[in-house]
């Protein structure tokens, strides 16, 4: 039985890092249906609160875990604390480390062409028994569409991992994934441009103080108009925590 707690009409589950570790893994080995996880951060609650497409996409997830301290910090103004972030990167990153001696088959969709690539090369020398059995850039037109799934499902993919952006990547598998046949799929966001090297991660002790969002500014203040999402996320929590949503 899932253990769920609802920030602006989204269920998050109640896991720590190492439980949602454990729920992909047994996903992942369940081809009976193709699973869906979300990793939903401020950003995307407060998209989904006008979103109602994105929202129920999010709900219809077997799996949905807090990428952020923005969501943690709604959780303690909603009475029901989290006890950690599970952040997408992270999450996955784990998922790597302990999968790789594993007989878990992978796929790489998204990230721009050439980036994704590198991703792979830089994970293989990583963790050289790690099975990566197909990837493709996230720039997809009806033909080379179908031409992935088809790979995708003469593969037999046991976890796909998804890049594409939000909403994209959700509204992709929400269209795409009775289609699919894989274990599971993840959205995970920009991971493939952090494992490229092309984005850099921040220092731990950002990471731990919160201030990650601050040290991706630096790097991109393009990113400045998204920033303000957390802000206005934090409102409308308690805007639905105390008046009702009114």
């Amino acid at each position: 039985m899932r253990k769920l707690i609802k920030i602006l009409e989204v269920n998050i589950d109640r896991l720590n890092m190492k439980q949602a570790v454990e729920r992909v893994r047994e996903l992942s080995a369940d081809h009976s249906q193709s699973s869906l996880v979300v990793t939903p951060n401020s950003e995307m609650l407060a998209l989904a609160a006008e979103d109602r497409e994105l929202a129920r996409i999010l709900n219809s997830a077997d799996l949905a875990t807090a990428d952020g301290i923005g969501v943690v910090i709604a959780s303690k103004i909603m009475g029901e604390p989290l006890e950690e972030r599970v952040a997408g990167f992270d999450l996955v990153s784990l998922l790597f480390k302990e999968l790789a001696a594993e007989d878990i088959n992978f796929y790489f969709l998204g990230g721009k062409p050439g980036v994704v690539d590198m991703a792979v090369a830089n994970l293989k020398s990583d963790y050289p028994e790690l099975t990566i059995s197909g990837y493709h850039h996230g720039y997809l037109d009806r033909k080379n569409q179908q031409q992935v799934i088809a790979e995708i499902n003469q593969k037999n993919i046991d976890l796909l991992l998804v890049g594409m952006g939000v909403p994209l990547q959700e509204k992709f598998l929400d269209n795409n994934l009775k289609k699919l046949n894989v274990g599971a799929a993840i959205t995970v966001g920009g991971s493939f441009d952090v494992l490229a090297g092309e984005v850099e991660r921040a220092p731990l002790w950002m990471q731990k103080a919160a201030l990650e969002w601050f040290y991706r500014l630096l790097q991109e203040p393009s990113r400045f108009g998204r920033m303000l999402a957390l802000p206005k996320f934090i409102y409308l929590v308690i805007k639905a925590k105390f008046f009702g949503g009114k």
